[in-house]
Protein backbone atom coordinates (compact mmCIF):
# COMPACT_ATOMS: atom_id res chain seq x y z
CA UNK A 1 0.00 0.00 0.00
CA UNK A 2 1.63 3.50 -0.90
CA UNK A 3 0.73 6.72 0.14
CA UNK A 4 3.83 8.26 -1.56
CA UNK A 5 3.27 12.05 -2.53
CA UNK A 6 4.87 14.31 -3.92
CA UNK A 7 8.18 13.63 -2.53
CA UNK A 8 7.12 10.21 -1.42
CA UNK A 9 6.57 8.85 2.35
CA UNK A 10 9.01 10.58 4.55
CA UNK A 11 10.21 9.14 7.70
CA UNK A 12 8.67 9.48 10.71
CA UNK A 13 9.98 11.66 13.48
CA UNK A 14 8.75 12.78 16.79
CA UNK A 15 6.98 16.21 16.88
CA UNK A 16 8.45 18.47 19.28
CA UNK A 17 5.20 19.27 20.67
CA UNK A 18 4.42 17.18 23.34
CA UNK A 19 0.79 17.93 22.44
CA UNK A 20 0.82 15.89 19.18
CA UNK A 21 2.18 13.18 17.24
CA UNK A 22 0.73 10.92 14.59
CA UNK A 23 0.70 7.37 12.95
CA UNK A 24 4.35 5.84 11.92
CA UNK A 25 4.13 4.34 8.65
CA UNK A 26 4.47 0.93 8.72
CA UNK A 27 3.47 -0.53 5.26
CA UNK A 28 4.85 -2.21 2.63
CA UNK A 29 8.39 -4.30 2.89
CA UNK A 30 9.79 -4.10 6.77
CA UNK A 31 12.67 -1.46 5.85
CA UNK A 32 11.22 0.51 2.67
CA UNK A 33 13.10 2.81 1.06
CA UNK A 34 12.02 5.93 2.91
CA UNK A 35 12.36 4.03 6.27
CA UNK A 36 15.16 5.39 8.43
CA UNK A 37 15.78 2.72 11.20
CA UNK A 38 16.00 4.68 14.86
CA UNK A 39 19.34 5.53 16.22
CA UNK A 40 18.45 3.44 19.35
CA UNK A 41 21.16 5.94 21.49
CA UNK A 42 19.48 8.96 20.14
CA UNK A 43 17.75 11.30 22.72
CA UNK A 44 14.39 11.38 22.22
CA UNK A 45 12.23 14.96 22.22
CA UNK A 46 9.15 14.54 24.71
CA UNK A 47 6.21 13.48 22.81
CA UNK A 48 2.63 12.13 22.84
CA UNK A 49 2.37 8.40 22.90
CA UNK A 50 2.09 7.37 19.19
CA UNK A 51 -0.56 5.49 17.53
CA UNK A 52 -0.73 1.84 18.60
CA UNK A 53 -1.16 1.13 15.42
CA UNK A 54 0.68 2.07 11.86
CA UNK A 55 -3.07 2.36 9.93
CA UNK A 56 -6.03 2.11 10.76
CA UNK A 57 -8.03 -1.39 11.33
CA UNK A 58 -11.15 0.70 10.69
CA UNK A 59 -10.12 1.98 7.72
CA UNK A 60 -7.18 0.51 6.02
CA UNK A 61 -7.22 2.06 2.41
CA UNK A 62 -7.73 5.58 4.28
CA UNK A 63 -4.27 7.39 5.39
CA UNK A 64 -3.72 6.97 9.15
CA UNK A 65 -3.04 10.75 9.59
CA UNK A 66 -6.39 11.51 8.68
CA UNK A 67 -8.13 8.16 10.36
CA UNK A 68 -10.10 8.98 13.27
CA UNK A 69 -8.99 5.87 15.13
CA UNK A 70 -5.23 6.41 14.61
CA UNK A 71 -4.43 9.99 14.07
CA UNK A 72 -3.01 11.71 16.85
CA UNK A 73 -2.64 15.31 14.75
CA UNK A 74 -4.98 17.57 16.76
CA UNK A 75 -5.65 20.84 15.47
CA UNK A 76 -8.20 23.38 15.20
CA UNK A 77 -10.71 24.05 12.15
CA UNK A 78 -10.90 27.86 12.56
CA UNK A 79 -6.94 28.09 11.96
CA UNK A 80 -5.49 27.61 8.81
CA UNK A 81 -4.06 23.98 8.72
CA UNK A 82 -0.55 25.14 8.22
CA UNK A 83 -0.92 27.47 11.57
CA UNK A 84 -3.07 25.22 13.35
CA UNK A 85 -1.10 22.25 12.85
CA UNK A 86 2.78 22.12 14.55
CA UNK A 87 5.60 22.19 11.53
CA UNK A 88 6.85 19.38 12.10
CA UNK A 89 3.57 17.13 11.92
CA UNK A 90 2.29 19.70 9.12
CA UNK A 91 4.96 19.27 6.97
CA UNK A 92 5.92 15.85 6.73
CA UNK A 93 2.17 14.38 6.42
CA UNK A 94 0.78 17.47 3.90
CA UNK A 95 1.83 15.57 0.36
CA UNK A 96 1.15 12.23 1.63
CA UNK A 97 -2.15 10.68 -0.16
CA UNK A 98 -5.69 10.69 1.76
CA UNK A 99 -6.29 7.40 0.23
CA UNK A 100 -4.28 3.93 -0.65
CA UNK A 101 -5.68 4.43 -4.54
CA UNK A 102 -5.65 6.79 -6.66
CA UNK A 103 -8.46 9.86 -5.75
CA UNK A 104 -10.06 12.81 -6.89
CA UNK A 105 -13.24 13.22 -5.06
CA UNK A 106 -13.89 12.86 -1.31
CA UNK A 107 -16.87 14.49 -0.21
CA UNK A 108 -17.04 15.48 3.84
CA UNK A 109 -20.16 15.57 5.88
CA UNK A 110 -20.41 15.95 9.71
CA UNK A 111 -23.01 15.01 12.01
CA UNK A 112 -21.81 18.65 13.53
CA UNK A 113 -22.41 21.04 10.86
CA UNK A 114 -25.70 20.81 7.60
CA UNK A 115 -23.30 21.66 4.71
CA UNK A 116 -21.17 19.18 2.13
CA UNK A 117 -17.49 19.71 0.87
CA UNK A 118 -16.62 18.42 -2.09
CA UNK A 119 -12.43 17.81 -2.91
CA UNK A 120 -11.96 17.39 -6.31
CA UNK A 121 -8.44 17.72 -7.74
CA UNK A 122 -7.02 16.70 -10.78
CA UNK A 123 -4.27 14.92 -8.93
CA UNK A 124 -4.71 12.90 -5.74
CA UNK A 125 -5.39 14.31 -3.16
CA UNK A 126 -3.58 15.00 -0.37
CA UNK A 127 -3.80 14.97 3.37
CA UNK A 128 -3.14 18.77 3.26
CA UNK A 129 -6.17 19.01 0.45
CA UNK A 130 -8.62 17.23 3.00
CA UNK A 131 -7.19 19.73 5.80
CA UNK A 132 -7.53 22.91 3.43
CA UNK A 133 -11.24 22.01 1.96
CA UNK A 134 -12.51 21.28 5.25
CA UNK A 135 -11.08 25.13 6.78
CA UNK A 136 -11.99 26.86 3.57
CA UNK A 137 -15.65 25.26 3.22
CA UNK A 138 -16.98 26.72 6.78
CA UNK A 139 -15.03 29.92 6.18
CA UNK A 140 -17.87 30.68 4.31
CA UNK A 141 -20.57 33.42 4.94
CA UNK A 142 -24.05 32.42 5.85
CA UNK A 143 -26.98 32.79 3.30
CA UNK A 144 -30.37 34.24 4.10
CA UNK A 145 -31.97 30.89 4.09
CA UNK A 146 -29.72 29.50 6.13
CA UNK A 147 -29.71 31.66 8.93
CA UNK A 148 -33.57 31.74 8.99
CA UNK A 149 -33.46 28.04 9.51
CA UNK A 150 -30.42 28.52 12.37
CA UNK A 151 -31.92 31.37 13.66
CA UNK A 152 -34.84 28.98 14.97
CA UNK A 153 -32.87 25.89 16.68
CA UNK A 154 -33.07 26.45 20.29
CA UNK A 155 -29.39 28.04 21.72
CA UNK A 156 -28.07 28.23 17.92
CA UNK A 157 -28.09 31.72 17.73
CA UNK A 158 -26.30 32.52 21.17
CA UNK A 159 -23.50 30.28 19.66
CA UNK A 160 -23.16 32.04 16.97
CA UNK A 161 -22.99 35.59 18.41
CA UNK A 162 -20.33 34.30 20.59
CA UNK A 163 -18.57 32.52 18.03
CA UNK A 164 -18.37 35.97 16.28
CA UNK A 165 -17.39 37.71 19.66
CA UNK A 166 -14.64 35.46 20.14
CA UNK A 167 -12.94 36.15 16.24
CA UNK A 168 -13.50 39.44 16.05
CA UNK A 169 -11.61 39.66 19.95
CA UNK A 170 -9.07 37.96 18.24
CA UNK A 171 -8.51 39.61 15.03
CA UNK A 172 -10.37 42.88 14.72
CA UNK A 173 -10.20 42.77 11.22
CA UNK A 174 -12.20 39.74 11.25
CA UNK A 175 -15.33 39.61 8.95
CA UNK A 176 -18.10 40.88 11.21
CA UNK A 177 -20.56 38.30 9.05
CA UNK A 178 -22.07 35.20 10.27
CA UNK A 179 -20.01 32.49 8.76
CA UNK A 180 -20.57 28.37 8.72
CA UNK A 181 -17.77 27.94 11.24
CA UNK A 182 -19.72 29.90 13.50
CA UNK A 183 -22.62 27.68 13.86
CA UNK A 184 -20.18 25.00 15.89
CA UNK A 185 -19.26 27.33 18.91
CA UNK A 186 -16.17 26.02 20.59
CA UNK A 187 -16.72 22.12 18.86
CA UNK A 188 -13.61 22.72 16.48
CA UNK A 189 -11.18 20.30 17.32
CA UNK A 190 -10.02 18.16 13.89
CA UNK A 191 -10.39 14.46 15.47
CA UNK A 192 -10.22 12.82 12.07
CA UNK A 193 -12.89 10.75 9.51
CA UNK A 194 -14.76 7.97 9.67
CA UNK A 195 -17.38 5.62 7.43
CA UNK A 196 -20.68 6.03 8.12
CA UNK A 197 -22.21 4.65 4.78
CA UNK A 198 -26.17 4.97 6.34
CA UNK A 199 -25.51 8.35 7.79
CA UNK A 200 -23.98 9.30 4.40
CA UNK A 201 -27.12 7.82 2.47
CA UNK A 202 -29.59 10.10 4.89
CA UNK A 203 -27.58 12.90 4.71
CA UNK A 204 -27.36 12.95 0.20
CA UNK A 205 -29.36 15.30 -1.37
CA UNK A 206 -32.23 13.76 -3.38
CA UNK A 207 -31.29 13.28 -7.17
CA UNK A 208 -27.47 14.52 -6.43
CA UNK A 209 -24.89 12.24 -7.39
CA UNK A 210 -23.15 9.93 -5.19
CA UNK A 211 -19.47 10.25 -4.02
CA UNK A 212 -18.12 7.11 -3.10
CA UNK A 213 -15.42 8.38 -1.09
CA UNK A 214 -18.29 10.28 1.27
CA UNK A 215 -16.24 10.53 4.93
CA UNK A 216 -17.67 11.44 7.97
CA UNK A 217 -15.78 14.40 10.03
CA UNK A 218 -15.50 14.20 13.57
CA UNK A 219 -15.66 17.06 15.76
CA UNK A 220 -14.76 17.76 19.50
CA UNK A 221 -15.05 21.07 22.10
Amino acid sequence: MAWHGNSGWTPYGPPIDPRFAYSQPGYGHPHPQWYTPPDPYAQQPLQSPPATQPRSSKYPNLNPALAEDTTLIRFDIRQRPAKAIIPQAFQTTRSEFAMAAPTRHIRLISKAFPWSIDIISEANITCEDIWRGLHNGLQINLVDSEWGFLMREKGQLETIENSVKKRLAADTKADKRPKRIDILGDMTLFRGLEKDDEFAKLRLLPMERKCDETWVVKLHS
